[in-house]
């Protein structure tokens, strides 16, 4: 996780507290029950799309350091112009020079009108929005990556063979399939620990007919 993603996670879920009185019962029942001795081995599959991952990661960031930082400028919304440099300066890095408190709540910065992560670095003069977790921007990137964190749980704590987990309007879910498996209703206890441990706060909700994981806080 992303030291931004980190951060609204726990606002949600300080948020998620005062909602759910629950929550905290939830929380001291399952701060030790699970731990990655107690797992099966990680599906090879895994491995291999960590190395893939790497692999890539490399290829770009090598690509990012051969280009040439040249000077270009940022518009802000209002008209503002600054400074920066190509293929250096990131959303993160502005936003932390117009304030502390816009960084610390930015979870995804939009450029010349593409969603755009704070830590990519400008490629060329181009205009900016930093959205927080209030903007429906910010919540879809935010349920897209806690959609990615419960698909790893059902992975690893189900054997689950991942099919559609998109993020919606209030929150995200993942359909799975287990072979010679069936499993309806509240998810497993391991399941909620393996989340937990990331900072992921499940609140249950029915979706049509069954009951699934749909919604982080509120």
């Amino acid at each position: 996780l992303t030291q931004s993603f980190s951060r609204i996670v726990n606002r949600v879920l300080s948020r998620c507290f005062k909602s759910y009185p629950m929550a905290g019962n939830l929380q001291c029942a399952l701060a030790a029950t699970l731990n990655e001795k107690s797992l099966p081995p990680p599906p090879g599959f895994i491995k291999h799309r960590e190395e893939l991952w790497s692999k890539l990661k490399k290829e770009y960031d090598d690509f990012v350091s051969s280009q040439p930082r040249s000077p270009i400028q940022i518009t802000l919304p209002d008209g503002t112009i600054l400074d920066a440099k190509a293929w250096e300066t990131t959303p993160m890095e502005v936003a932390k020079s117009i304030s502390k408190t816009l960084a610390e709540h930015a979870v995804i910065a939009k450029v010349n009108g593409e969603l755009w992560d704070l830590l990519r670095p400008f490629e060329k003069s181009s205009s900016l929005e930093i959205y927080n977790f209030n903007h429906k921007d910010g919540q879809y990137v935010f349920w897209h990556s806690s959609a990615h964190v419960l698909g790893e749980a059902l992975e690893r704590c189900c054997s689950g063979h991942l099919c559609y987990g998109p993020p919606v309007e209030e929150g995200f879910y993942y359909d799975m399939w287990v072979p010679n498996q069936q499993q309806s209703g509240s998810p497993s206890r391991r399941i909620l620990s393996w989340l937990w441990k990331r900072r992921v706060f499940i609140v249950f909700g029915k979706r049509r007919k069954s009951t699934h994981l749909t919604r982080l806080g509120q």
